[in-house]
Order: structure tokens, then sequence, then C-alpha cells
């Protein structure tokens, strides 16, 4: 089976879509964070830690990927 690599057009449109499921993502667990701490007073300890290490992967690897191309 032959893979054939994207064009700009298509890689455009993955990175878009990337993006946008990154920022649904992100506003969907402060949503539930939010709705957890005004109903239970305590921070919730899962959206907490998938938030940070979200957060953590992504900005890892772009500083990873900006020295690396640098």
């Amino acid at each position: 089976m032959k893979l054939n690599k994207p064009d700009e057009m298509e890689m455009h449109i993955s990175f878009k879509s990337m993006r946008l499921a990154y920022i649904f993502v992100m506003i969907a667990l402060i949503v539930w964070l939010w709705f957890d701490f005004t109903k239970s007073g305590e921070l919730p300890i899962v959206p907490s830690i998938i938030i940070s290490s979200q957060n953590l992967i992504f900005f890892g690897s772009k500083i990873y990927l900006t020295r690396k191309i640098s």
C-alpha cells in the first residue's frame, strides 16, 4: 500500500482542524472544572490533570520543535 504525502492545502486543513479540536477540548475541560468547583467548592483532580498534561505536552513539544528547527 502506497501512502501519499499530503499537499499544502491538506496540511493546512489538518492543522486548522487540530487547532479547533484543541480549543474545544480546552473549553470543555475548563467548563467541567468550573461547574464542579462551584458545585463542590473543591478543585476536581481529573480535569485539572488533563488540562495540565495537555498544556505541558503542547508547549513542551512546541519549544522542542522550535529549537530543533532553528
